[in-house]
């Protein structure tokens, strides 16, 4: 019986899931939750089907709103925004009003944290730290550096961040040509 339980949870969780298609587009200009601005552009690097008619091509520019900005948190919560196209241009130049408003929501990507990983020299091998052998990591270089520029303060803020469970999360900061994803709502 709590297998069953257990099955019809796992098919309705995975069901919830199902219901958005992935947008994905390159930004025109920068997108920074830092210093958000009321209209952005994405160039759709794949067809969107909004609904009611609507489908954006290929290598249409949209543009939006960009709302719903949330600042970082604490946990580790990273910030997101909620993006409304508003209108598009097609590949011939021809500007199109979206009527209906649809939201999607930025899609956070995993990003390796290749500054701050470790790499373990000689020693053994086994799951623990060795005595024999040496660790680096290149944030070292990144720490000394700002050491001796006087900015230890900076460096102990960071290593408190990402040390504690309760540092606060990223800011989004999508550079000009950087792929970008959304969750639109599925139509069916």
């Amino acid at each position: 019986m709590k297998k069953m339980c257990l099955l019809i949870s796992l098919l309705c969780l995975f069901a919830n899931c199902a219901n958005a298609q992935v947008f994905k587009g390159r930004a025109v200009d920068e997108i920074s939750t830092k210093n958000p601005s009321d209209t952005i552009k994405v160039k759709a690097l794949r067809d969107l089907n909004l609904g009611n008619g609507v489908i954006i091509e290929k290598d249409s520019i949209i543009k939006g709103k960009m709302t719903e900005v949330v600042s970082p948190e604490k946990f580790h919560k990273n910030a997101s925004f909620t993006f409304i196209p508003t209108e598009y241009t097609d590949k011939d130049g021809v500007k199109h009003l979206i009527a209906n408003e649809v939201k999607a929501t930025y899609r956070q990507k995993l990003k390796p944290d290749l500054e701050h990983s470790e790499i373990t020299f000689g020693g053994s091998s086994g799951s623990g730290p060795s005595d024999s052998g040496f660790l680096f990591s290149p944030s070292y270089i990144t720490n000394a550096k700002k050491i001796a520029n006087g900015e230890g303060r900076e460096v102990w803020e960071d290593y408190k961040n990402r040390s504690t469970p309760w540092g606060k999360g990223e800011e989004i900061n999508i550079k000009a040509d950087e792929v970008i994803y959304f969750n639109f709502p599925d139509v069916e």
